[in-house]
């Protein structure tokens, strides 16, 4: 008997209860705190929005350009730095100084048990109270420091100033390595009462303590906390205050207006270098101050900047400025406040001599602006580099012109690789983090000019040099790697470019990875995407070669066994493999046949969908035509659960009509796109209506399905055969016994006629 149910509406009904219930879930999940709260970081497409991306020169780090401003350090470390990080003292509930956090670290037990019992102590008094009982259990050095230092922290600068001023007079070998941090600390305490005086010996005694850091420093004593890089940006603004009246001694006029602090030329000079030097060796400090001080000189009037424009230090950290600010340049079209006051500045900005040194800095910083035509000019001036041909690739776009603006980016990417390589040739342990970083922001800059190179051939047609040009442009451009050799390219064409061009790197693959631990080789990323790409197009043969992980290999050879024995096979056979097939399909299909952007988005475990991202751009009508020969059939998100739920759909043709096998498979391919297509859950569901058995599960079809029963099916198979072959002989009985008879009969007469002859 089938299951006919008196209307469609019934599994309409069934339908809108589980959605009910599905949404329910998804909302209260909402509120779960186990969930991110937001998306991963996704990463550039250059072939969206071609012409705006195309167009656009990328903002340098500050830290960057401070290279040229700094000095060598006139002394080298005997030691390694210590960690710049702040303690938490479980006890007192709260974080401890670097200070005393190293001397944690750095002091045996029963030494860090007597200093942070003076440190607790209430203040100085006290303090001293207690280290009067310690005798000698603690280095003199060391008592001395901590007392000056509880001193410091009451803002007993006197007290504290005499402890310090005890430790350096101490011969080397008893300062118990303090003698840099009491320096250090005098210097401070000078610092600090030159806010409130008018002394200028404030300066001069806390310059001294400072130099005379340094020269330690430079004999070979020990400094783990790296005070002697602090001390460069303390001499920096010594530099720039001294000699200006304090602040908070006379920040008024005599009419009460405010005074404004003039910077010394000379001075700003030596402060930047100061400054640069400490940034490049790795404090931060230096980064800050040099920041603060070019947004100060930004803030001024061009009367008063006019004569500091005169240093080429100055020069140097406004272009440097500018450019890691070229983002805030203009807004929809129009130039900000600060695009404003750049464009003023460069009315007097000094170019004698300059161009040959910085013209290609500055026509960036004109480009960016808009000022084409100033940018192109100081081109002519500037020495060739990477950036004069990267910027005159743009400037050729800007005028139409991609066949010389492919030459100026082939000449563009010439002299990056080896900036790059040379920088991080030098890097290793031992080296600055500045150059760490300069040699990274090389590299990316040089990825960034070989994957403009990809899109300019994209757009002029040269589709296979596009997918060369944006390989080389390395992981920050993958989604742009995969749109050329998974929809631009053909089949043929790709797997002739990974075959001569794309080597297997051999991986360790981990047991367990998320989808956003993409760490894999982008050779194996590219040859998997061809092997998926092969497997969709039935190339079962060839693709599992293209599939460098272990697990994913047997999976795209298990699924195109499979497809092959169910084209081989008849009947129940084929049926079954039909279903493995699907099932592959269904469980396994992002993994193996998932697109690796739109629809499925692979990428991303298909856990996003970036379609409706960015507008794509108009495209050519050839690049148009590929993608349409290229794209996903069905074109819809998860497309491969359409391809899994046909072949459930091939098995079930193979299977008796009226078996549970029928029923099950019909059941799992309407399930699979019930809520992606009901039009064709509908169809299969209809299918099974018209042909299929009634199943006590079929009130909720798609929803609750059980496994194909194919040896059920087998036996219903034989039971068919037996049945067909009884209904037959029904069917023949009475016509076969009536034909006995009346050939019977008619031989009767035949044999009656023939003796009567003979007779």
């Amino acid at each position: 008997m089938r299951h006919k149910p008196t209307s469609s509406s019934t599994m309409a009904k069934s339908n809108r209860a589980f959605m009910l219930k599905k949404t329910t879930l998804i909302c209260l999940s909402l509120f779960s705190p186990m969930l991110l709260a937001c998306g991963p970081d996704f990463p550039l497409q250059l072939t969206q929005d071609r012409q705006s991306n195309l167009s656009y020169l990328p903002q340098t780090s500050f830290s960057q350009q401070l290279t040229a401003l700094a000095k060598p350090l006139p002394w080298q470390y005997q030691d390694a730095p210590a960690a710049q990080e702040y303690l938490w003292d479980e006890v007192h509930s709260r974080y401890l100084s670097q200070t005393r956090a190293f001397e944690n670290s750095e002091l045996s037990e029963a030494h860090l048990i007597l200093v942070n019992t003076l440190r607790d102590a209430t203040g100085p008094i006290e303090a001293e109270q207690m280290a009067a009982k310690l005798d000698k259990d603690l280095p003199q050095a060391l008592t001395w420091y901590t007392l000056g230092a509880v001193a410091f922290e009451a803002k007993d600068y006197d007290r504290a100033s005499n402890y310090f001023s005890k430790i350096i007079k101490l011969p080397e070998s008893e300062r118990a390595s303090r003698s840099l941090w009491a320096l250090y600390s005098l210097s401070r305490i000078e610092l600090i009462l030159s806010k409130t005086s008018a002394d200028p010996e404030h300066f001069n005694s806390a310059n001294a303590y400072l130099t005379q850091l340094q020269t330690e420093v430079a004999q070979g004593a020990a400094d783990p906390l790296r005070l002697s890089l602090a001390s460069l940006g303390e001499q920096a603004y010594i530099l720039l205050h001294q000699g200006q009246r304090s602040p908070q001694v006379a920040n008024q006029g005599a009419d009460g207006t405010e005074l404004q602090m003039m910077l010394n030329p000379d001075a700003l000079n030596k402060a930047i270098e100061l400054y640069a030097t400490q940034s490049v060796q790795g404090d931060s400090g230096g980064y800050d101050s040099l920041l603060m001080l070019s947004r100060t000189l930004m803030g001024k009037d061009i009367a008063e900047l006019k004569p500091l424009l005169q240093q080429t230090s100055v020069q140097q950290l406004l272009i440097a400025y500018w450019q890691s600010s070229t983002n805030e340049f203009a807004y929809d079209g129009q130039l900000s406040e600060m695009g404003s006051k750049v464009a003023e500045i460069l009315k007097v900005f000094p170019t004698d001599g300059l161009q040959l040194n910085h013209g290609d800095k500055l026509a960036a910083i004109y480009y960016q602006l808009g000022d084409y035509a100033s940018a192109e000019r100081l081109l002519t001036l500037a020495k060739p580099s990477g950036l004069t041909w990267w910027l005159t690739a743009k400037l050729m776009l800007q005028k139409g012109d991609q066949a010389e603006a492919a030459k100026a980016y082939a000449q563009a990417a010439r002299h990056f690789p080896k900036q790059s390589d040379e920088a991080l040739a030098t890097v290793d342990a031992k080296e600055t983090q500045q150059q760490a970083i300069n040699a990274d922001e090389d590299k990316a800059t040089y990825c960034r000019i070989r994957a403009e190179q990809g899109v300019l051939s994209l757009e002029r047609g040269e589709y296979v040099d596009a997918l060369n040009h944006l390989l080389a442009s390395g992981d920050e451009y993958w989604q742009d790697i995969a749109y050329v050799a998974e929809r631009v390219l053909t089949t043929a064409e790709l797997k002739l470019f990974i075959d001569e061009h794309v080597p297997l790197i051999a991986f360790e693959y981990p047991k367990d990875s998320d989808w956003y631990d993409n760490i894999e080789p982008i050779n194996n990323r590219l040859r998997y995407l061809l092997g998926r790409r092969l497997l969709r197009e039935g190339a079962i043969a060839e693709a599992p070669a293209y599939f460098p992980n272990p697990n994913l290999n047997a999976s795209a050879l298990a699924y195109g066994t499979e497809l092959n024995a169910a084209k081989n096979a008849t009947g129940i056979d084929s049926a079954k493999a039909y279903w493995a097939a699907a099932e592959l399909a269904r469980h396994q299909g992002m993994e193996i046949l998932g697109f690796e952007l739109a629809p499925d988005y692979a990428i991303y475990q298909g856990v996003f969908d970036l379609s409706d991202w960015n507008e794509p751009s108009k495209l050519a009508e050839k690049e148009q035509l590929r993608l349409n020969a290229s794209q996903a059939v069905p074109d819809k998100r998860f497309h491969y659960r359409y391809t899994a739920a046909e072949l459930a759909n091939k098995a079930s043709e193979h299977v008796p009509h009226n078996s549970q096998a029928y029923a099950a498979l019909l059941c799992q391919a309407t399930g699979w796109v019930l809520y992606r297509d009901q039009e064709l859950a509908l169809r299969y569901y209809k299918k099974y209506v018209a042909n299929g058995p009634f199943v006590p599960w079929a009130e909720n079809f798609g929803m609750q399905c059980e496994a194909p029963d194919f040896d059920g099916a087998v036996k219903r198979a034989q039971a068919n055969e037996i049945a067909e072959w009884n209904a037959l002989y029904h069917k023949l009985k009475k016509p076969v016994v009536f034909g006995v008879l009346a050939i019977t009969g008619l031989l009767g007469v035949w044999w009656m006629r023939r003796r009567k002859a003979q007779a």
